[in-house]
C-alpha cells in the first residue's frame, strides 16, 4: 500500500496528537482521514464552482438586471 511521509513541527504534532484523542483514533487514522477529507471537499468545491459557471449564462438570460 502507498504510503507518505510527512514532516510536521512539534506545535503541528502535539495539535495533530490533541485532535486525534479528542475523536478517539489514532494519529495515522485522524492525519489519514483529515487528509482524504480535504482532497474530497476541494473536488466538490471545484465540481461546484464547474457547475455554477455552467448554469449561470441561463440563470443570467432568464432574469433580466434588478431581478436577479
Amino acid at each position: 500500500m502507498p504510503a507518505l511521509n510527512v514532516v510536521f513541527t512539534e506545535d503541528e504534532m502535539t495539535r495533530l496528537r490533541q485532535r486525534a484523542a479528542l475523536t478517539g483514533r489514532s494519529l495515522k487514522d485522524h492525519v489519514h482521514d483529515v487528509t482524504v477529507q480535504e482532497a474530497d471537499r476541494i473536488a466538490f468545491v471545484e465540481g461546484a464552482v464547474e457547475e455554477a459557471a455552467r448554469v449561470l449564462p441561463g440563470i443570467v438570460a432568464r432574469f433580466p438586471e434588478g431581478q436577479r
